[in-house]
This record gives C-alpha cells, sequence and structure tokens, in this order.
C-alpha cells in the first residue's frame, strides 16, 4: 500500500514538473489557467576596437551560463589609452512584458578600466521584443602596459505583474493623469500609448487629439453616467479589458474557458452588429476577466 502511495506520488510530481510554470488560480467558484514567466536574455554580442595600424591588444565577449543573463569579457595585452566596444542585444523571452532597468558591470579593476554603457534602462520589453545596447571600455592612462583585464555585464530586469486590473484601476489611471496630485501608476506616455493600440486596432474605439483629451475620452467610456444602457456599460468594461490586454496583463488566463482575445472579439461582433440581447452577457464577461486580479 505503501509502495503505491510513493508511486502515486512521484506521478503527481511528474505531473506538476511537466506543467512548469503553470498553475491554477479560481476565482468565483470558476478555474482560470494562469501560466506565464518572465525571462530576459542577451542572445548576441560582436566586439571591436581602435586599433587600426596595429594588432596588439583584442578584447573578447560571450555569453555565459545557463539563463544567458551574464556576458564575460576579456582584454587580452591591454595597454593604456586601449578603446573597446561591447554590443549586444537582450531580448525578452518570456510571455510577459518586462522592465529591463539595470545593467550591472562587475569590474575588478575600477582603476584601470573606465567602462561606460549607451543608456537602455527603464525600458518596457513586450514578449519577443529586443534592444541593442553598447557599451565602451577605456583603458586609463595609469594601467599596465601589457595586461590582462576580465569583467562582466549582467541583465537587472522586473517582471510586469501578471493579473488583469479592474475597471476602477483604469479609471484612477486616467484620474490621476488628468486632475489628480500625484502621478498614476502607469505612466502617461503609456497610457497614451495603450490608448493609440487600441484605436489601431479596435473597430469600436478611435481615441484622437492631444494626450489630455484621448485621456478624457477614454475616462468617458470607463465612467458613464449613472443608470447608462447595457450598450454604454459593455464598452466602459471591453475598454478596461483591452487596456488589460495591450498591457500584457492578460498573458495565460482565462474567464470561464475564455481568452481575453476571445471575449474582447466576441463583445466587438456583439456591438458591431447590433446584438442588443447579448450586450449584458459580454458586459458580464469583461468585468469577470478584469477582476481576475482582485483589484
Amino acid at each position: 500500500m505503501k509502495d503505491k502511495m510513493v508511486i502515486a506520488l512521484a506521478l503527481t510530481m511528474l505531473t506538476l514538473t511537466a506543467m512548469g510554470y503553470s498553475y491554477a488560480c479560481t476565482n468565483g467558484g470558476w478555474q482560470i489557467n494562469c501560466y506565464c514567466y518572465c525571462n530576459v536574455k542577451f542572445t548576441k554580442v560582436t566586439t571591436w576596437d581602435n586599433e587600426i595600424e596595429k594588432d596588439v591588444a583584442n578584447i573578447t565577449a560571450k555569453i555565459i551560463g545557463c539563463s544567458g543573463d551574464t556576458i564575460d569579457a576579456y582584454i587580452k595585452n591591454g595597454y593604456p589609452c586601449y578603446m573597446a566596444y561591447i554590443n549586444y542585444t537582450i531580448k525578452n523571452i518570456g510571455c510577459k512584458p518586462v522592465h529591463f532597468n539595470s545593467l550591472t558591470i562587475i569590474n575588478p579593476n575600477p582603476e584601470a578600466l573606465e567602462i561606460t554603457t549607451t543608456d537602455r534602462t527603464c525600458t518596457w520589453l513586450a514578449p519577443g521584443e529586443k534592444t541593442s545596447v553598447l557599451t565602451t571600455v577605456h583603458i586609463l592612462q595609469q594601467a599596465q602596459q601589457n595586461w590582462q583585464y576580465q569583467f562582466q555585464i549582467k541583465i537587472g530586469f522586473k517582471c510586469q505583474k501578471e493579473y488583469p486590473r479592474t475597471i476602477g484601476f483604469w479609471k484612477n489611471q486616467f484620474e490621476k493623469a488628468l486632475y489628480r496630485g500625484g502621478k498614476p501608476q502607469v505612466p502617461k506616455e503609456t497610457l497614451e500609448q495603450y490608448l493609440d493600440q487600441i484605436s489601431a486596432q479596435s473597430p469600436i474605439y478611435e481615441f484622437t487629439g492631444t494626450q489630455n483629451q484621448k485621456f478624457q475620452q477614454a475616462l468617458n467610456i470607463l465612467n458613464p453616467p449613472w443608470r447608462s444602457n447595457m450598450e454604454a456599460k459593455l464598452k466602459a468594461h471591453l475598454l478596461a479589458l483591452w487596456l488589460n490586454y495591450v498591457a500584457g496583463w492578460t498573458e495565460g488566463c482565462k474567464y470561464k474557458g475564455m481568452t481575453a482575445w476571445q471575449i474582447i472579439q466576441g463583445s466587438e461582433n456583439a456591438l458591431q452588429n447590433n446584438q442588443t440581447s447579448m450586450y449584458e452577457y459580454w458586459k458580464n464577461m469583461c468585468d469577470g476577466f478584469n477582476n481576475l486580479g482582485g483589484w
């Protein structure tokens, strides 16, 4: 009996392992599968230097480690005033937006090497998106002749939070961007990008004018007058779902077996074809999905 229990436990563990980062979330009695992860890595690295007529020193750089988040650089026969350059590509290989927020240079010889990097921090990378970065190495005057130097470059990033936000969250973002003191959690520039993306993809919404005008248009939709008809309510909750979708906060989640994109398509089809009897259904689907995260 004990052996059977051990075998059953082992099979369960193998199943969970195969699921990777998958896990189940429960909301309102419905089962929602949320399976997504964050990861960025270096995907390409090239080097060159300032030597033209002579070829004394050289630099090599390679991506190391299973995670691909570190570049190991090595200068051979370095001398004062030698300059080398490392160009590399950073790619979001996960399925959520990530905030690429730092590059750490591990330099054991700061008295001999001056290392600077183009500023690509505070950059959002969508899934599959890449950014190119250049690091410049300058051997200082006081450094030794024909010396060997080694240093590393490491990526720093923060994963986008994974759950959808409620319609109240999005109202708050546009209210803060327009009227209230303090900063919205989503930067104004990002909010405008989201509205522009929705305008380009949706047959229902079109946000035009200045940034503030777009924000006011969005807020008017998200906050319809009291006792509004079901069409206005559907458009409000649908816009909140669109915002979650373009923000990347719907990845890997389902509500009542439907993805965010399927609910968006169903809602827009109902609106385009005046299927008034379906407005409340799709409004509730949008609202349910937006509330998966609980905030």
